[in-house]
């Protein structure tokens, strides 16, 4: 055991040498393994983060499905991800028979109204949300320190609007002030820029500073499905009962932001195979000028007994070594810009979507550099080879 560590130790140290004399050389190839292992790392914890905050939202909502008017899915998919103020209405009749169905374990509705451009003068651009406290089961698991009930004139805000208003108790809403009671934890979706009403406080609303909503009319539908029963289905019988409306379940919360995403990893695929091959061929013409070079330093090694294993393990070591290097500075850049760039991406600064530091990603990361290795190690394998098979020089 401690004769083979030797060698290897032995080995790595001549390797280490022969890879410091050519180092501009073997700095260009470590250089092309490292931008493709941070294009790698960089798509990988791009994909992981956006489906996770989609996921994490769809959670969050607490419902098996979501009910919207037929046209405002995508304004309905734009207020959970993305923090969109919207306004959009159906007739509340189809809230009463959606909850009436036996498939369906508990229901509750919410009503959004426009602010800014319904008179709002006292709190910043936020999505009004009236909601029924008695059925509600979106809401009520955000509250932070178990806020009282809410009265009349009393709101709670989303977390966003909290740390806007400071510790500010009362604020103007609708031209009447309200006093805020209570606030949610951070959800990661279109709540934390909610502010929070009773339904019965609706008739207080004079119709001039409304908008568009009318009595009668609700926004979005959330259902809880029976334990046994198949979203699937329920989704199915709702949809006969009301083929005009529009149903996402969880799975599908998000659909039109996958599909980008999954156009944009195809995007990136192509990408990096374009920098595989490009890889390949920069350790294999590397390797093979190295291999020219030393075609006399191996003979000679030969001639003194040393074997083709020898060889070949001597200069996968450096190949081994200029691809750790590469992998290495390639993790760093590939978090650099999930961490700190990805900001400037509109679909993750929308999202709200990060790349934490967890385990998960730490394995993406260190699959991704020995991806970068092996596709240098391929590239030099063949000259490596050839040189391996040099008979010895004769005296």
């Amino acid at each position: 055991m401690t004769t083979s560590r030797q060698g290897i130790d032995s080995i790595l140290r001549i390797a280490w040498k022969t890879v410091s004399r050519k180092m501009f050389r073997n700095i260009v190839l470590a250089v092309a393994v490292a931008l493709l292992v941070s294009l790698l790392v960089f798509a990988l914890l791009f994909n992981r983060a956006v489906n996770d905050d989609i996921e994490a939202a769809s959670r969050k909502l607490g419902a098996d499905i979501v009910l919207v008017p037929a046209d405002a899915m995508h304004k309905a998919e734009e207020f959970i991800l993305e923090s969109k103020k919207k306004e959009f209405y159906m007739d509340q009749e189809v809230f009463a028979s959606v909850a009436a169905l036996p498939e369906i374990k508990e229901a509750t509705f919410h009503i959004y109204l426009e602010t800014l451009d319904s008179g709002c003068c006292g709190i910043i651009a936020s999505q009004v949300i009236a909601y029924d406290p008695a059925t509600d089961f979106v809401v009520s698991p955000w509250f932070r320190d178990n806020p009282p009930p809410l009265k009349e004139g009393e709101v709670y805000v989303g977390s966003y609007v909290y740390e806007y208003l400071g510790l500010i108790d009362t604020t103007i809403l609708f031209n009447h002030e309200v006093r805020v009671v209570g606030h949610l934890h951070e959800t990661g979706t279109g709540m934390d820029n909610g502010v929070f009403m009773r339904i019965a406080d609706l008739d207080k609303i004079t119709e001039s500073l409304s908008g568009k909503y009318r009595p009668g009319n609700i926004s979005i539908i959330f259902l809880k499905v029976k334990e046994g029963v198949a979203v699937e289905d329920a989704a199915r019988t709702i949809q006969f009962l009301h083929p005009n409306i529009g149903i996402m379940t969880r799975g599908s919360i998000g659909a039109d932001v996958r599909n980008t995403l999954r156009d944009m990893m195809k995007i990136f695929s192509i990408t990096i195979v374009i920098s595989c091959a490009l890889a390949v061929l920069l350790a294999w013409s590397t390797f093979t000028a190295l291999a020219n070079e030393r075609r006399r330093e191996v003979g000679i090694l030969r001639a003194i007994g040393a074997h083709r294993s020898h060889i070949m393990k001597m200069f996968l070591s450096e190949a081994a070594i200029i691809s750790l290097l590469g992998g290495i500075i390639g993790i760093l850049i590939g978090n650099y810009l999930i961490h700190y760039l990805a900001g400037n991406f509109d679909l993750l600064s929308k999202l709200g979507a990060y790349a934490s530091i967890s385990l998960l990603n730490v394995i993406f990361s260190i699959a991704a550099m020995l991806a970068g290795m092996a596709v240098c190690l391929a590239g030099a394998a063949i000259p490596i080879i050839r040189l391996a098979r040099l008979e010895p020089l004769l005296p």
